[in-house]
């Protein structure tokens, strides 16, 4: 027979265990399971198309004159999505995106 104290060490180290467990699987499950909707980006010329519209809403609504690299971007990456060089296109239209939806200021490179 197994003196008390081990039967509480073993306890206590299954219970500690089984918690550790249970985290690490609860972990992997947030990361299987996104919160929200998920949105598909591809490198297509419609995607591409669907980003220009996105930055044409914005410089439509926007209030003050949009910073000249926003117009800079834009152009560049709507004339290298139509030559066929889609995904460089798609990262200068989302740059342009992302230094309007922050309120107009550049982003540092």
């Amino acid at each position: 027979m197994f003196p008390p104290r081990v039967i509480r060490y073993v306890g206590f180290a299954l219970f500690f265990g089984a918690v550790i467990l249970v985290s690490v699987l609860s972990g992997f499950a947030q990361v299987a399971a996104p919160s929200g909707p998920m949105e598909i980006t591809t490198d297509t010329p419609e995607y591409c198309m669907q980003l220009l519209h996105r930055v044409g809403d914005l410089v439509r609504r926007a209030a003050a004159p949009v910073p000249v690299e926003v117009t800079d971007l834009t152009s560049e990456g709507q004339r290298m999505c139509d030559h066929g060089q889609t995904r460089g296109g798609i990262m200068r239209v989302r740059s342009a995106l992302m230094i309007l939806e922050k309120g107009g200021a550049p982003t540092d490179r």
